[in-house]
């Protein structure tokens, strides 16, 4: 038999809202009780923990991912609607988003893209409840500024950047990119991400290094790399801590395989050589992971 001692009220509003835990103790067994009582408790609060740190993460990554690649919008009638269009490859991530919130995933006619759209009033106040206070896109903001004030809600500033935070594989997912070329008769792996906004691509420079320069091909925009190892190696560090959504992700996990292959000096062997088949398999491992 149990009796009922009182609850913990445990309060995330941007995740989860709050969350009532009964505590509850054996009342033939007094001592017996007590250790299970905060053996119960404590489960159920890592359980709990664990959970709401799980969203906070998703939550972060689809925050990064309509930085990049959506919008928030508002008709003329006063409707709210959110709006993020991929590529056909990453039909996946746009799938996963519909199972979290409703919307639609829709083929773009006449281009090789996806769309996901959300405009039901429900679902877009469970993603503003989520979003909110990690959109730091200038012009995301702004649109997200008019969504609130249409929803009667109070937009929050973004929260800082670092390491732990998924917006970094969500804004990749995006506008990232993996490559590699040769130079001077040696493999050169970049990864970058390119945008048009200066301050988008500097949330990189400043947590992962590397460097941000202004590249006038196409029409205009600003890029970030990194080349080093190191670097490289750090932020796939991340990626393996934060995973990625999109296609993107199997061209970052060939990384290792890469520098081994580059250190061994695969990419010089003779022809026919195990070195220089193994080259060429990884060659077209990396071809197979492009849309």
């Amino acid at each position: 038999m149990y009796t009922f001692l009182g609850t913990i009220i445990i309060s995330d509003p941007l995740i989860l809202g709050p969350v009532i835990v009964k505590i509850l103790k054996m009342a033939s067994n007094q001592q017996e009780t007590k250790g299970i009582s905060r053996v119960g408790s404590s489960e159920t609060l890592r359980s709990l923990s664990s959970k709401v740190q799980s969203e906070l993460k998703w939550n972060q990554w689809l925050a990064g991912l309509i930085d990049g690649d959506g919008c928030f919008l508002v008709s003329k009638s006063g409707y709210t609607s959110c709006e993020i269009t991929m590529g056909i490859e990453d039909e996946r991530a746009l799938m996963e988003i519909k199972q979290k919130l409703g919307g639609s995933v829709k083929l773009r006619a006449g281009i090789n893209a996806v769309r996901y759209r959300l405009h039901n009033k429900k679902g877009m106040l469970d993603l503003i409840a989520r979003v909110n206070g990690h959109i730091r896109n200038p012009v995301r903001l702004k649109q997200l500024k008019l969504v609130c004030d249409t929803l009667n809600i109070e937009l929050l500033e973004p929260s800082m950047l670092d390491k732990d935070n998924n917006w970094f594989s969500g804004f990749f997912d995006a506008d990232g990119s993996v490559t590699y070329s040769m130079k001077n008769g040696s493999p050169q792996l970049t990864i970058s991400v390119t945008n048009k906004h200066e301050e988008n691509v500097k949330h990189f420079e400043n947590v992962f290094s590397g460097k941000v320069y202004y590249d006038k091909g196409g029409y205009g925009s600003f890029k970030w790399t990194i080349q080093g190892k190191e670097d490289v190696l750090c932020f796939l560090d991340y990626v393996i801590k934060n995973p990625c959504r999109s296609h993107k992700k199997q061209r970052l996990f060939l990384i290792p395989k890469y520098y081994k292959l580059k250190d061994l000096k695969a990419y010089r062997q003779e022809e026919g050589s195990a070195l220089h088949k193994a080259w060429l398999s990884f060659n077209e491992d990396w071809k197979n992971t492009l849309p």
